[in-house]
């Protein structure tokens, strides 16, 4: 089968699309023909090797996120059977076809679209989970979104405002700050320009935020405890900017702050959120956004544009 793939690490050069062995579903795993799989900044990482990324492998294929038919299955599998359209969460995914666990494939409505249940799985559960799950988010509470722009903050704030909160979303250029308000925020704040804890005062009448969901890190977790109103919860999905930053302990324990994580949830955990969540999407609460659609031969230029945060929603692979 045809993949994208890269046998050392570094620069975009590193990039290669070519041919590898197919894979093959062994006990209680699933075969799909991919149709469409989406471009992860931890696939970025992968390929600099950086954040602590180190290639475990002749062939790095990357993706996780899969969208598709099943082509065959393996022992024990009763779930889905060969023709089925499907949304799964998998490895290697960035190829012609991929394998996922069977209890991680799901049915595909056929009224969503495989680029749009490609760009679903990591980042959409990751929202889903972070606010829905850990925050448990209610009815009237304000939201912040950092990075709305990003997979995970463009599904966030439809979450949010489909629970019935009120979204404050950060984004770094008025076009993007437009499409988060157009996906429901009330208040968009520049996240380079704007004191985001004073932004939020202002927007919620002095009180503050009830919850954070956040994946960027260090450059804006004291902004973001900061903007949280007394009880409020700060949830972590990522460290995309960075792992290390300072806390007032002081702020934690006055305001009486709650700090969590999505933590790494194991497969039954992970797929009762992607129940919920592609509910929601058959429902038309939730639309997956997708920023642009490459060919597999074009992953150069899907990394390239992941590199520049120059888009909103998704990056999109089709084979």
């Amino acid at each position: 089968m045809r993949a994208a793939y890269h046998e050392s690490q570094g620069g975009l050069d590193v990039l290669r699309v070519g041919e590898v062995a197919d894979p093959e579903p062994g006990r209680g795993e699933v075969l799909i023909g991919v149709r469409a799989t989406s471009l992860d900044r931890v696939d970025v990482y992968w390929r600099e090797g950086s954040h602590g990324m180190r290639l475990r492998g002749p062939q790095h294929v990357g993706g996780r996120d899969i969208a598709g038919e099943v082509v065959a299955v393996g022992p024990q599998v009763a779930s889905v059977a060969v023709g089925d359209r499907v949304v799964a969460s998998g490895d290697r995914a960035h190829a012609e076809l991929a394998v996922a666990p069977a209890e991680l494939v799901f049915p595909l409505a056929e009224g969503i679209s495989f680029e749009a249940a490609g760009a679903t799985p990591t980042a959409g559960r990751s929202a889903h989970q972070a606010l829905v799950e850990k925050a448990a988010i209610r009815a009237g509470e304000w939201v912040l979104v950092t990075a709305a722009g990003s997979g995970v903050g463009s599904f966030g704030v439809q979450i949010a405002r489909a629970a019935g909160c009120r979204v404050i979303a950060t984004a770094g250029t008025p076009p993007k700050r437009a499409q988060a308000r157009e996906l429901g925020a009330k208040v968009a704040i520049d996240h380079y320009a704007e004191d985001i804890a004073a932004a939020v005062q202002t927007a919620t009448g002095g009180r503050g935020v009830d919850v954070v969901l956040d994946h960027v890190g260090a450059p804006v977790l004291a902004a973001a405890v900061r903007s949280l109103a007394p009880e409020g919860r700060f949830v972590a999905c990522g460290v995309t900017a960075g792992h290390k930053g300072e806390l007032h302990l002081g702020q934690l324990f006055v305001k009486g702050i709650s700090l969590m994580g999505v933590g790494r949830p194991d497969n039954g955990r992970i797929a009762a959120t992607m129940r919920a969540l592609l509910a929601m999407i058959e429902r038309g609460e939730v639309t997956p956004v997708v920023a642009a659609v490459f060919p597999l031969e074009e992953i150069a230029e899907a990394h390239r544009l992941m590199e520049s945060s120059d888009f909103f929603g998704k990056i999109v692979l089709v084979p």
